[in-house]
């Protein structure tokens, strides 16, 4: 229904009554037929009733007039008619044709409103993480929450991959990385690919570096791990928040030897998402007092003027960052370097700035990266901790940063950047949940945050946003149910 729409479209015009279809889908454009493939495929698992290829029901056509990433649906005559120049735009369209269109089981009839659509991005990135390390998520679970982010014209999906729990990803240079029984195969990884590009899906594989690294330093240790001294009093030190830091959750920044393995590790990450354009190299909460210790990251230092192990920090990132770059994609890295030495990261690496701790919205801005809004409050789903609705969400917008957390310079005060290009979009993290447990609060968030990015001046209040969002969780809750 056209009042049910999730985000809220920009041009809406309603006609007369309602058009009775038949159940098919089919393309007008060869290399579109994937997607009139997915659009039977998913009305046939949202409605429990076959559909088909072929004329009459859902036309997907090619309209070279139309900007990249902007639809138009009309619902005329006998057909629904989808147009974008580009794959992004017809997805668009498929997905809202999915929340535009009825069907009803007791009489076997598809409909859909009279109407004209026409609607496009304010922010072209918007994206959900899921967290694959804390809990195994096995693959038909992965292509339900694809499932959720298509519905939602939600184009990108983060997939973190490895961490100091579990590996998720196969390596043959490190052959012993992979978590026996609990990690994807090429097959399965190959699969989730084709599945995200049969509905016009952004994947960004993430190997979290050099932080959160104890798979890398536990098993492949003479390769990634820190040359500490027996006498060296690390265990014991705390970070400036008040954490311990363990010897093994980072890995060595001054070794060649290491940096020659995390290249071999994006190598392979860029092999096996040969889709992807950007490759996410981790970055966050890497307790680096242990380079302190390590005579190999000291030796570094003082070979290329490195004044302190911030600004090792920096040029850890920044060499794998070109390294990524080198592979024709683009890098991006959690907020979590110094603005020491951040002049060193080349400014085509995207930052998603998170916890407006280690360094701030405003000066990433000013120091010529662009960012992502990726803000801890509102926008985190964490396992047994609090949880922010979607009410939370609508109340957010892509220009602030919040934080509840003591250490965050957007505690007290929320802090606000003016739009600009080079502030992307938002993205939703989910952490430490299984599938059962992130499913709900992420259809309800992820749309909420994708609405606010979609139209940055808000186009509807509480009441009528909650009923839209009510009506188009049950629709997508059919969808992605087991059989």
């Amino acid at each position: 229904m056209l009042d049910h729409i999730i985000p809220v479209p920009k041009k809406a015009e309603r006609g007369q009554g309602k058009l009775s279809l038949a159940k098919k889908v089919c393309s007008r454009v060869l290399e579109w037929e994937v997607y009139a493939l997915t659009a039977v495929t998913s009305l046939s698992r949202m409605h429990f009733t076959d559909f088909e290829t072929g004329e009459g029901g859902l036309v997907l056509e090619k309209d070279a007039s139309l900007p990249e990433d902007r639809y138009t649906i009309t619902v005329e005559k006998d057909c629904v008619t989808l147009r974008a120049s580009n794959f992004q735009g017809i997805c668009y369209a498929v997905a809202t044709a999915l929340q535009l269109c009825e069907y009803d089981a007791a009489s076997d009839s598809f409909s859909a409103e009279v109407c004209r659509i026409e609607d496009w991005p304010d922010k072209e990135y918007r994206a959900l993480m899921l967290d694959l390390v804390s809990s195994w998520h096995p693959v038909d679970k992965v292509l339900r929450m694809m499932d959720v982010c298509f519905y939602e014209k939600v184009p990108y999906v983060h997939l973190h991959l490895i961490d100091n729990a579990a590996c998720r990803f196969p390596s043959k240079t490190f052959p012993k990385l992979a978590t026996p029984k609990y990690s994807y195969s090429e097959g399965d990884i190959a699969l989730i690919c084709a599945y995200a590009r049969e509905r016009g899906l952004h994947l960004i594989p993430e190997v979290d570096i050099p932080g959160h690294a104890k798979q890398l330093t536990g098993i492949y240790g003479e390769v990634f791990g820190n040359q500490l001294p027996p006498d060296a009093q690390v265990e014991g030190t705390f970070n400036e928040t008040g954490g311990e830091i363990h010897v093994d959750e980072v890995i060595c920044a001054g070794s060649e030897a290491c940096f020659e393995g995390v290249k071999a590790l994006f190598d392979e990450i860029c092999a096996l998402f040969p889709d992807s354009e950007y490759i996410h190299i981790g970055g966050d909460e890497a307790f680096i007092r242990v380079w302190d210790f390590c005579p190999v990251c000291r030796e570094y230092m003082e070979k290329n003027g490195i004044a302190d192990r911030g600004e090792l920090y920096s040029d850890f990132v920044a060499r794998v960052a070109r390294h990524v770059l080198s592979h024709g994609r683009t890098p991006i890295v959690w907020e979590g370097f110094p603005r020491a030495g951040a002049d060193r990261i080349p400014k085509e690496t995207i930052v998603i700035a998170w916890e407006s701790y280690y360094n701030i919205a405003p000066h990433l801005l000013e120091d010529g990266f662009r960012i992502i809004n990726g803000s801890w409050q509102p926008l985190y789903i964490v396992y047994n901790a609090k949880r922010w609705t979607k009410e939370n969400i609508m109340d957010w917008s892509v220009n602030e940063w919040q934080h509840w957390w003591a250490f965050s310079k957007a505690r007290l005060n929320p802090i606000h950047v003016q739009d600009s290009e080079k502030l992307l979009g938002a993205q939703i993290s989910i952490w430490g949940c299984n599938y059962e447990n992130e499913v709900n609060s992420a259809i309800e968030n992820l749309a909420a945050m994708n609405e606010r990015c979609w139209n940055l001046v808000r186009t509807t209040e509480e009441g009528p946003y909650h009923d839209r969002s009510d009506f188009m969780s049950r629709k997508l809750l059919r969808m992605i149910q087991d059989r």
